[in-house]
């Protein structure tokens, strides 16, 4: 493989991370928004956990990506969105 070619995927993947940093301040608006509808009691909900994590699975499958990676970046971003929560829920 060129040199060139090279750059030109490393460029590639430049973008892609862009666009995953821009979605996940959209999610992270999302958050906030949902954040004041909730109580304290309700900020973390396991069932809803438990779909998001059940969908998951399902699209790592469907793009041939490793769940337990998929899984690690979830929880990461879970716990994320309920530390944000808890600093806006009274």
């Amino acid at each position: 493989m060129s040199q060139k070619a090279i750059l030109k995927i490393r460029s590639n993947i430049d973008t892609i991370d862009t666009k995953i940093i821009k979605l996940l301040g959209l999610r992270r608006k999302e958050v906030l928004k949902i954040a004041k509808y909730k109580k304290k009691s309700t900020i973390v909900d396991k069932r809803r956990i438990a779909q998001i994590f059940k969908k998951l699975k399902t699209e790592a499958k469907k793009n041939k990506i490793d769940y337990i990676l998929i899984k690690k970046i979830w929880l990461n971003l879970i716990n994320y969105s309920i530390k944000l929560e808890k600093k806006i829920v009274n």
